[in-house]
């Protein structure tokens, strides 16, 4: 298949217009090992005309920034091996031998020492101090916390809290993730936490009182039962978050600037000594360090949790924000070397993707990347 062809297979494919004529033909194309030069040369060239944006956009390019002089479709094929990049088409990554065994590419070379993704894994300490090291293997009953049985199943670690007697002492558990590891919790009332990597949450193993009350750093997910006559709340550093029956994020970690609170249903209300905000739906609050709260009223609420959806996600975020979430799921030490080119990164990349593939789309803006020693060293 010449190239002329070929770029208009792909600019279709990003139009979402291809028929299904088209996509056979593109698919066998894209399948066939013998046409595995020509890819690489045409992926080098979209990354070279997408290095001239002034914001790097993937997995598309911004339509609207696109010049006018050329027809459309010529911007979109280079858009649409972006995608096929970002999406993780194994055409990129691998070709087969004539057996049909996986055989690796390199195309980058961050790749000569990947680093794999996070993954379910954390520890859990107990009210007596043992821990108990938690991962995607487990399944039973783990432990036995009074009244309350402790049940595991894969990525998940479940509190089922039987009768309890009111005058029961309280006590408390801690759910610990390390970088790279993340975990899903149901407490004892039924609420769902995910917690994202370096995180942790304190709670009692029982609700007994007249509140519910867990103590979070780092960042989580809530989806929270509905009790009026027993209150929910997430402590924050000094901030509280007061919650009746909602799903929310909290983005607490000591290195970004403040903490975020993102409310998808019901109503939160964020408060710290006396400055407080009420949420609604759709909408975002900033507590700065000092105290203050900013209100985002048309938040992006995927961008909030696509982390709990699966994905890596980015707007308009400059190097060292998108390297404080490589340091967390990928679990390395970001060094920078040299003065680094301001880029701003709008896309997203499947969380289980290899690291490679996400700096293989970042270098396309004049950025590189070396290991050493399990060190990321960012370079221009």
């Amino acid at each position: 298949m010449d190239n002329t062809r070929l770029r208009y297979l792909l600019s279709q494919y990003a139009s979402k217009m291809l028929t299904a004529a088209e996509q056979s033909e593109l698919s066998d194309f894209l399948n066939a090992a013998d046409n595995q030069t020509q890819l690489e040369l045409l992926i080098e060239e979209a990354w070279i005309q997408s290095a001239d944006e002034e914001e790097t956009t993937f997995p598309f390019p911004k339509l609207e920034e696109e010049p006018t002089v050329k027809p459309l479709y010529i911007w979109r094929w280079a858009a649409a091996v972006l995608l096929l990049v970002v999406a993780g088409g194994t055409w990129l990554l691998t070709t087969r031998d004539k057996k049909g065994a996986a055989a690796t590419k390199v195309p980058a070379a961050a790749l000569k020492k990947d680093i794999a993704p996070g993954g379910n894994k954390a520890m859990l300490t107990l009210a007596d101090g043992n821990v108990i090291t938690l991962d995607s293997t487990l399944k039973g009953k783990l432990a036995q916390q009074g009244n309350v049985n402790l049940q595991a199943s894969p990525g998940l670690l479940k509190y089922d809290q039987g009768h309890v007697p009111a005058n029961s002492g309280v006590a408390y558990n801690v759910l610990r993730t390390p970088k790279g590891g993340q975990y899903r919790l149901e407490l004892p009332d039924g609420s769902k936490v995910w917690l994202n990597a370096a995180s942790s949450l304190k709670f009692p193993t029982a609700f007994t009182g007249k509140e519910r009350r867990v103590e979070l750093s780092g960042e989580a997910y809530f989806e929270v039962a509905k009790n009026v006559g027993q209150p929910f709340y997430v402590s924050v550093n000094k901030a509280n978050i007061a919650v009746l029956g909602t799903s929310f994020n909290v983005m607490a970690y000591a290195d970004e600037a403040d903490i975020r609170t993102t409310l998808l249903e019901g109503a939160v209300k964020v408060s710290q000594e006396n400055t407080s905000s009420l949420l609604k739906p759709g909408e975002q609050s900033l507590l700065a360090p000092d105290g203050k709260i900013k209100v985002i009223e048309k938040a992006d609420i995927d961008l909030a949790v696509a982390w709990k959806n699966g994905l890596t996600s980015f707007k308009s975020a400059d190097i060292k924000t998108i390297m404080r979430q490589v340091e967390r799921w990928y679990d390395v030490e970001v060094v920078y070397n040299g003065t680094i080119p301001a880029r701003s990164f709008t896309g997203d990349i499947p969380r289980d993707a290899n690291l490679s593939e996400l700096l293989r789309l970042l270098e396309i803006s004049k950025i590189h990347f070396k290991m050493e020693n399990h060190k990321l060293i960012v370079m221009p």
